[in-house]
């Protein structure tokens, strides 16, 4: 074998867990196609970057969390909750913008609640995140007893179903999110903090940083993530729903992983992130579209949930 060869296959060996997603995305494109050839047309790609827009800007909430060793099981909660709250404020005052503002801080107030039982109190985030998934939920449907509230005008569901250069608008909002972010992590501070807490806090401590403020303000931002996202997703239905955000966290949680993110923290790219929760979308379009019935969706993102998982655990002894 040449050099180069054997260059090659010294970095499948190690990286191979990176080639993992692209390959299945590759698969399940190839299956789709040959199953019903519309599953690739213009039309459907465009529904799948609109459906796929809002749990992107989820999941790079979730991304972030985790990166620091941590994750976040209330974030279809606080969708429900920030896109409810938004909707009672433009329906008390007509202010559009000021309802946006609303929901996006009610999902940041709530995750850096998250982050302060977190980061400064040393709580589980699997029993803080839980808690907050149920009051979340809660309070969606306490506020709105039960029901939803369609109150948003006509120019902010035209938003939510409008294109920008032929792509969705709230795809191109996605996309702004996680650039902003991915710059974030790679030239700021903050990126290098998070990466370090994840990988060691006790280290990141001893070198001066402050792991509790870090903590705090990765679950900060992932709830003014699912904030922005609640008020998206308000913009395609036309009102806050309490039900809304269902399983948005395991899809987060799910994409995460299959990106090739550390369970324990301090690796992962925002990117991959991405990957993983576009294969996660497409593989629900595609079941719909073959005349799966929808409820196999979950069963299908639990299983790869457990690969995922299981992928990692092998990594890391692989190493």
């Amino acid at each position: 074998m040449s050099p180069n060869g054997s260059t090659l296959v010294t970095r499948l060996r190690q990286n191979w867990d990176r080639a993992v997603v692209p390959a299945i995305f590759v698969a399940m494109l190839t299956v789709f196609y040959a199953l019903d050839p519309k599953y690739l047309s213009a039309t459907n790609i465009i529904n799948v970057l609109n459906q796929v827009s809002i749990l992107a800007i989820v999941t790079v909430g979730a991304s972030i969390v985790i990166f620091t060793g941590g994750f976040d099981l209330s974030a279809g909660s606080v969708v429900a909750v920030s896109a409810v709250i938004g909707a009672i404020v433009v329906e008390q005052t007509g202010n559009l913008g000021l309802a946006i503002s609303t929901g996006v801080l009610t999902g940041a107030v709530a995750g850096s609640v998250n982050g302060f039982f977190v980061g400064y109190l040393g709580v589980s985030p699997l029993i803080v995140t839980l808690g907050s998934l149920n009051i979340g939920r809660g309070l969606a449907l306490i506020i709105t007893a039960g029901s939803a509230i369609y109150s948003f005008p006509p120019s902010y569901t035209d938003f939510g179903i409008s294109r920008t250069l032929g792509i969705p608008t709230l795809a191109v909002v996605a996309f702004a999110v996680f650039l902003v972010m991915a710059l974030v992590l790679r030239h700021t501070p903050f990126g290098m903090y998070v990466y370090a807490v994840g990988g060691n806090a006790r280290a990141a401590a001893l070198s001066g940083i402050n792991v509790a403020l870090v903590r705090m303000t990765a679950f900060t931002i992932s709830g003014a993530a699912c904030g922005l996202a609640g008020m998206m997703l308000a913009a395609r239905t036309g009102g806050g729903e309490p039900t809304a955000g269902f399983l948005y966290e395991l899809e987060a949680i799910g994409a995460v992983i299959l990106g090739g993110a550390a369970l324990q923290g301090g690796e992962g790219k925002l990117w991959r992130s991405m990957m993983g929760i576009l294969l996660l979308a497409a593989l629900g379009n595609g079941l719909n579209i073959v005349g799966v019935h929808p409820h196999w969706k979950g069963v299908a993102i639990g299983a790869i949930l457990v690969v995922a998982a299981s992928l990692d655990v092998i990594k890391r002894q692989t190493r």
